[in-house]
C-alpha cells in the first residue's frame, strides 16, 4: 500500500511498475505528466534549439535563391510540365 503524492489517496501499485507513485485516477496520472515533463525541461534546456533557427532560415534562403537560378535556367522544363500536367488534369475530368 502506497500514498499517492498528488492526492493522498491509499492505492496499491501495479504489479509491474512497484515503484509507481500516484494512484490511477486520471487527474492524478494527468498531473504527474505534467511535473515530470517540467522536471524534465529543466534538466534538458538545450534539448528544444532554437538557436539553430537562424542556421536552418540561412540554408532556406540560399536553396530558395538556388531553386530561383534553376527555374530560371530551366524555364522550358516548367511550360512543358504545366502544359502536359493541365492537359492531363482536363482528360481526367472529362
Amino acid at each position: 500500500m502506497k500514498v499517492c503524492m498528488i492526492c493522498g489517496a491509499i492505492f496499491i501499485p501495479n504489479k509491474y511498475h512497484p515503484s509507481q507513485k500516484v494512484c490511477s485516477s486520471f487527474k492524478c496520472r494527468h498531473i504527474r505528466q505534467l511535473l515530470s515533463q517540467k522536471e524534465w525541461r529543466e534538466k534538458n534546456p538545450d534539448y528544444f534549439c532554437y538557436k539553430d533557427k537562424k542556421e536552418k532560415d540561412l540554408w532556406a534562403k540560399k536553396r530558395y535563391l538556388y531553386l530561383k537560378k534553376w527555374r530560371e535556367k530551366h524555364r522550358e522544363y516548367f511550360v512543358q510540365y504545366r502544359e502536359t500536367k493541365n492537359k492531363t488534369n482536363r482528360e481526367n475530368k472529362i
